[in-house]
């Protein structure tokens, strides 16, 4: 059943984040002094917090927020973090199966940044499904390339790209429906979940990489019956969600069956998500209409 985006005035969403929720959560949000000390004379630090205040200008407001851990070795200055904003207005509708509308997802934008003079402000594109409160990153080109130096921060360059990511909402829920409308059959499912495997190992294509028949089932074994389907979008968030939080054993060297960890940090979230969403993209057929 295809979604539509819809923007409306009159919606809110279930909780935005407050100032005091978001410190807690992510107090590297909040630096006012660059962490790391052996930065140059010549760095300049825009504060995440002013982004945070300007988006909500433009109608974006915080849902979820973390930071890297810090180490013995970092000693603190690693002050990479994320910040996902949603707007109450932007929602990804679907068909109810009384006819009437629900919604399927919120898209948001997922911005990092770090106060310790390795990161400018980056944003990406991402969806939020209700149906397993699951976040995902699109793995979209044109969203790439989105950052903001601290030096060249301004106002008026964040509403653009704000408005770029809203241009695009419409074209990736095409690519969803796409995926929605094509059909998967069981080897496409194992080749799928076996290119999520290798993603997440950071196993590369030409690598001899096997990986056994229980894995593979455990991987596309829905944990709800809202995720029961084979079309593409439906396994795409099977094995999205299994990556991410670990819900899958791999059977290892010993032929035991080792729990997976969930992905914890920033970088390899981010870099999983775009990959994945790019590996997918690969399964709808070229005259596939959306």
């Amino acid at each position: 059943m295809d979604t539509m985006i819809k923007f409306a005035n009159n919606s809110l969403a279930d909780h935005f984040l407050t100032k005091e929720e978001l410190k807690s959560a992510c107090p590297a949000a909040f630096k006012t002094e660059p962490t790391n000390p052996k930065v140059s004379d010549r760095y300049v630090q825009a504060n995440t917090e002013t982004v945070v205040d300007d988006l909500a200008k433009l109608g974006w407001y915080p849902v979820q927020a973390k930071q890297c851990r810090t180490n013995r070795k970092s000693s603190g200055i690693r002050s990479l973090h994320l910040i996902a904003f949603q707007n109450p207005d932007v929602k990804i509708m679907k068909q109810g199966p009384n006819g009437g509308e629900t919604i399927d997802s919120w898209p948001r934008i997922i911005l990092t940044n770090s106060h310790d003079g390795f990161n400018s402000f980056k944003f990406l594109l991402g969806m939020f499904r209700l149906v397993c409160s699951n976040g995902l990153i699109v793995g979209d080109n044109e969203m790439v390339n989105m950052s903001i130096k601290h030096i060249n921060y301004d106002f008026e360059t964040l509403r653009d790209i704000v408005k770029t990511a809203v241009e695009r909402v419409p074209e990736i829920v095409c690519q969803m429906n796409a995926m929605k409308n094509t059909v998967l059959n069981e080897e496409q499912k194992t080749e799928l979940a076996k290119s999520v495997v290798k993603i997440r190992k950071g196993v590369e294509d030409d690598e001899k990489f096997e990986i056994d028949e229980e894995t593979i089932m455990d991987i596309l074994d829905p944990q709800r019956k809202e995720d029961k389907g084979d079309d593409l979008w439906t396994v795409f968030n099977i094995c999205q969600e299994k990556m991410i939080k670990g819900e899958y054993s791999d059977v290892g060297s010993n032929n035991k069956p080792r729990k997976q960890r969930k992905i914890t940090s920033i970088k390899k979230d981010i870099d999983f998500n775009q990959k994945l969403w790019i590996v997918a993209s690969k399964f709808i057929p070229a005259n596939a209409e959306s």
